[in-house]
């Protein structure tokens, strides 16, 4: 029902046509027909209860404080589960805030960095107060690494080819992908 609401709506309308100026971009872009360089995102108003940029000309707004409350229970679920929030944010911002994927991306990524190098840091300490129980709960540093490479190389792809598929496709993988973990996620307690 939120999907059909008219202010959904809107910002669907308005976040196609940002996307339709953004595949033009890259396409002059590819032609050589673009010289200058891309244009960044730019804060128009930051303020405890509201946050605006500029993104190609469009401005893009939304309540800071829903914002903090949707990563203040992201950061719970990252913590316990020791997995990058920006994964789980960025489907909010998409979804809910009505946010354009490429100018989220970056963000999302920076989230995840930050909170994944506090997070490595807090088990890192807390870990000699729990060596009584048996439990490794310090970081595995080596399975780090592996994951840290992959994903490494995933991000670096992903940047590069993201401007190649419609927000549309990313939004249905993602959607596949988030309905299989659920599947999987709630067979387990059956």
């Amino acid at each position: 029902m939120y999907e059909l609401s008219p202010r959904v709506s809107a910002k669907k309308a308005k976040g196609a046509e940002l996307e339709e100026r953004f595949r033009k971009r890259v396409g002059e872009k590819e032609r050589g027909e673009v010289s200058r360089p891309g244009r960044k995102i730019r804060s128009v108003e930051f303020s405890p209860t509201r946050y605006t940029f500029e993104f190609y000309g469009e401005i893009f707004s939304f309540n800071a404080l829903a914002l903090f409350a949707v990563t203040f229970a992201v950061g719970i679920i990252s913590g316990t589960y020791g997995i990058g929030g920006g994964s789980i944010i960025a489907p909010f911002l998409i979804a809910i805030f009505g946010l354009p994927v490429y100018a989220i991306a970056g963000a999302a990524l920076l989230s995840t960095f930050l909170t994944s190098i506090v997070g490595v840091s807090f088990y890192t300490l807390i870990a000699p107060f729990y060596a009584y129980t048996g439990l490794a709960i310090a970081p595995d540093w080596k399975l780090g690494a592996l994951f840290g490479i992959g994903g490494l190389i995933g991000m670096y792809c992903g940047a590069r080819v993201q401007k190649y598929f419609p927000a549309r496709a990313i939004k249905l993988i993602l959607g596949v992908v988030i309905m299989f973990l659920s599947v999987k996620y709630i067979s387990i307690i059956f």
